[in-house]
């Protein structure tokens, strides 16, 4: 018999190897030799029985083991970069998995949903500064998503064009293109005046040396969520969520087929919906649960409330929407004229194009990081 020190000392040992051996069994066990892996498995039954008893030949048990475990999975295989690339994949794996089946994150990009949530926004500032130089620069941007961004002259010459787009605009100084994000477009609009036919124009004698700052800015980073993929296989949507959905089957012009809103869920299946005096109004009632409506229709930060809107399909108290039996209505936050395209431009939304609710913004680590209300 041996001493209860040396025992509790061999007990550790023998965990160890058996770690090893279950490492080698687990990694392989789909492709191994099924004699070999049987081998393997009497081994580690046999180390266990002298970790759990104290006895046997302890030398020859682990190097039984030993031998069993590089026969299923070699030595050579286990160490070093091949190792690590195995560990790297099936990390990958178990991310893409819960990404697809559990839990996804988006971005806002836009300010649709403000004051709940934000786009990316801009505050202006004439030039860096000492939290703007790194690496004070990257903490503040890790924390709060602030970065300070400039645009600068390519070259010499006169602003020629103006070319805006839905994510970016091009203004071309002395021959050269110079990409603007879209976010910036107020920094750059004086530059502009349209004409009375509405045609955009570039003002006269605007001149830059090579250098100049075209327009600078701190960018904030819209709100980053995650959204709950397995709530709606098992619950109905709920109005009052804000939701992620598919833009698919979406027919609109402003509207991209290949990208995802985020709305707040106003109209349920088979409603009849309009606005009216701010309200928002379904089957001839207004809706004030969850409160959120009444905060959304009378607090001025959210813009107007539930507006009617020019252009829309709601553009006076008389018109409505009538929801297909599968069909939810979405409306952004922030209804003010040009902040929201959303239902009550393209109608309503199918079911089975929704990715879930948003649950919590994980950063920026600002006003709204927590839970999603």
């Amino acid at each position: 018999m041996i001493s209860i020190l040396k025992k509790r000392k061999l007990r550790k040992q023998l965990k160890e190897y058996l770690h090893m051996a279950r490492h080698a069994r687990h990694m392989r066990e789909d492709i191994a030799d099924p004699s070999d892996l049987a081998a393997l498995i009497e081994a580690e039954a046999a180390v266990k029985q002298i970790r759990d008893t104290g006895e046997g030949d302890v030398e020859t048990a682990v190097a039984a083991l030993e031998l069993a475990s590089d026969r299923v999975y070699p030595n050579k295989l286990r160490t070093g970069i091949r190792e690590n690339v195995e560990v790297l994949i099936v990390a990958i794996g178990a991310a893409m998995a819960i990404r697809a089946f559990f839990f996804q994150p988006f971005k806002i990009p836009t300010g649709s949903m403000q004051p709940t949530l934000n786009g990316i926004r801009i505050e202006e500032q004439a030039g860096g500064n000492i939290t703007d130089k790194q690496p004070i620069k990257f903490v503040k941007w890790l924390i709060t998503g602030t970065s300070y961004k400039e645009f600068r002259a390519k070259t010499s010459g006169q602003l020629e064009e103006g070319l805006f787009g839905r994510d970016k605009d091009v203004l071309v100084i002395g021959g050269v293109k110079h990409k603007i994000p879209e976010y910036m477009r107020e920094y750059i609009s004086d530059y502009f005046y349209r004409d009375q036919m509405g045609v955009i124009h570039p003002r006269p004698n605007i001149y830059f040396k090579k250098g100049d700052v075209i327009a600078s800015a701190n960018v904030i980073a819209g709100d980053h969520i995650l959204v709950n993929k397995m709530k709606y296989n098992f619950m109905a949507p709920e109005r009052g969520d804000i939701s992620v959905f598919d833009t698919r089957n979406i027919t609109h012009p402003g509207v991209r087929k290949d990208t995802f809103y985020i709305k707040r869920m106003v109209g349920l299946p088979g409603e009849k919906i309009q606005i009216q005096n701010r309200r928002l109004v379904a089957d001839g009632q207004i809706i004030s649960d969850p409160p959120m409506f009444e905060t959304i229709a009378t607090d001025p930060k959210y813009s107007g409330g539930h507006a009617t809107t020019a252009g829309s399909r709601l553009d006076s108290e008389d018109k409505f929407i009538q929801l297909g039996a599968d069909e939810y209505l979405m409306m952004g936050d922030n209804t003010r004229p040009g902040m929201s395209l959303d239902g009550r431009y393209f109608g309503g939304v199918p079911r089975k194009d929704f990715q879930g609710p948003a649950i919590f913004v994980y950063w920026p680590f600002r006003e709204h990081w927590g839970i999603v209300k």
